[in-house]
């Protein structure tokens, strides 16, 4: 009986103390928004991510290892000649937006560490425009609903704006969700209507955050590489 009560006691110092070595561990990782805004570009992929992939004019939502990160973002039919190549600094819990703009031939990134507004209790949707469009002139936005006000101005090719708030209550005012992209003399160029329902939508986007990317060619109004805007979702 006492070897048995030894043998007992060996095992379950050993079980113990295997507990504590396999503890959780935990993977720290950051948040990576790819926007794809390539002129005359291709769905492009992350890293070694060979399932997802970010769609032309459209965005993807990454996680990658935080620390020092490598991005590379390449085409999915050409993988051996990446859109981006960079290493950046990344804290766990982070969240970025990477910008893919430019012509294919020789495009660039923009990086940006996302400052992401509080959660409010108020009926907004928080905004903010990027310019993509590589031929285009510093643009202004307004909303549908006052005409007369910029919302953003003077918005440069590669400019990021902050995050502005929007009233989007549950009764709307006539055009209040619609973003109107103009020149500096006031011409409405192009504008996008945050719809009803879906993903992005009046109904989805209430106190959340969204990115409005301005993408193609100015001039260009037919095809995938046509002026105009998209809505990428943020948090």
């Amino acid at each position: 009986m006492k070897s048995y009560i030894i043998y007992i006691s060996i095992i379950t110092a050993l079980f113990l103390q295997g507990c504590k070595k396999d503890g959780p561990t935990f993977t720290p990782l950051a948040s990576l928004n790819v926007a794809d805004a390539v002129v005359a570009g291709k769905n492009v992929k992350l890293n070694s991510n060979v399932r997802d992939s970010a769609t032309l004019y459209g965005y993807k939502l990454f996680q990658v290892l935080a620390g020092e990160t490598q991005i590379m973002l390449y085409p999915t039919n050409n993988p051996g000649k990446p859109y981006y190549q960079q290493t950046h600094a990344t804290v766990n819990g982070g969240i970025y937006s990477l910008f893919l703009v430019g012509p294919a031939t020789s495009p660039e990134g923009i990086f940006v560490k996302d400052e992401i507004p509080p959660y409010s209790q108020d009926s907004i949707l928080r905004v903010r425009v990027v310019n993509c469009s590589l031929n285009s002139e510093p643009l202004n936005v307004t909303l549908g609903s006052s005409t007369g006000v910029n919302l953003f101005n003077n918005i440069a090719y590669k400019s990021v704006t902050s995050f502005g708030d929007i009233d989007l209550k549950t009764r709307l005012a006539a055009g209040g969700n619609v973003f109107q992209v103009r020149n500096a003399a006031g011409t409405i160029l192009t504008s996008y209507t945050l719809p009803a329902t879906g993903t992005i939508s009046v109904a989805s986007s209430r106190f959340k955050n969204i990115t409005l990317v301005v993408k193609g060619l100015f001039g260009v109004t037919s095809g995938s590489d046509a002026f105009g805007i998209y809505a990428m979702a943020n948090y």
